[in-house]
């Protein structure tokens, strides 16, 4: 009595015989496949079109990454530029050179620096302002990791950050220093997918450890200052103490 062989069997058997149609060539030309449309096709042309849809799809593939490598290269280019610039700056005007540069050289659809209020040094602008209570609120993630945010993120924090602009689709929101204890650089777009998850954010972060170290030697200047002068006030204390004594 002959047993009845099953799919899951010739699946099985083909599996463990990878060389079947190598060694029985013949049969290619006997067999047929069902194309996407559901069109019968001899296994020959359907293993052919298959081999052209995967070499377009590489094609388009290495096309992409050739398109932003270039991205690449031109954004760490105008990086450069902006060390360059900002290393003639005098330190009184860093940051509106850092705010016109990036507003000018990298496309976005809204760009902002929100920093503690002793860091400013001009009145605030809607590129850069002093770092709300709404907006510590919203990011205290930061207090757990130092990754940015991006993506389609909720509306509450992309109003604590942008205001109520509901057309913002995607952003990117960098901690400045640890903890976001500088303050926040963010980008945002109208397009859903211009600040994704998981996307290369490279160069953005770059500008935020740029103007986080700045934000750094003012608050060390900062502390050293504060220091000089307790001292300074205690040593006059001292000073008056002996007078009178």
């Amino acid at each position: 009595m002959s047993e009845s062989i099953s799919k899951q069997d010739i699946v099985a058997y083909l599996q463990d015989h990878p060389r079947f149609f190598a060694d029985n060539p013949a049969l290619l030309q006997e067999l047929s496949v069902a194309d996407e449309q559901g069109q019968l096709q001899q296994m020959a042309t359907y293993q052919a079109k298959s081999l052209q849809q995967q070499n377009q799809q590489l094609k388009n593939q290495i096309k992409q990454l050739i398109h932003h490598a270039k991205i690449n290269e031109t954004l760490m280019n105008r990086v450069y530029e902006l060390l360059v610039e900002l290393a003639v700056s005098d330190g009184a005007d860093f940051l509106s050179r850092f705010v016109d540069f990036v507003q000018n050289h990298f496309a976005s659809d809204y760009f902002k620096i929100s920093c503690r209020q002793e860091f400013l040094q001009q009145l605030p602008s809607i590129h850069c302002e002093a770092l709300t209570v709404a907006q510590k609120s919203q990011f205290t993630v930061f207090q757990h990791q130092s990754e940015p945010l991006s993506g389609r993120l909720p509306q509450s924090q992309i109003e604590a950050m942008f205001g109520a602009h509901k057309n913002i689709r995607s952003a990117i929101i960098i901690p400045l220093g640890a903890q976001a204890n500088y303050g926040l650089l963010g980008f945002a777009s109208c397009d859903e997918d211009k600040f994704m998850p998981h996307a290369a954010s490279d160069i953005l972060q770059k500008l935020g450890h740029i103007i986080s170290h700045f934000f750094a030697t003012k608050d060390s200047k900062q502390g050293q200052q504060n220091g000089d002068e307790v001292s300074q006030a205690n040593k006059s204390s001292h000073d008056s103490s002996q007078a009178m004594s």
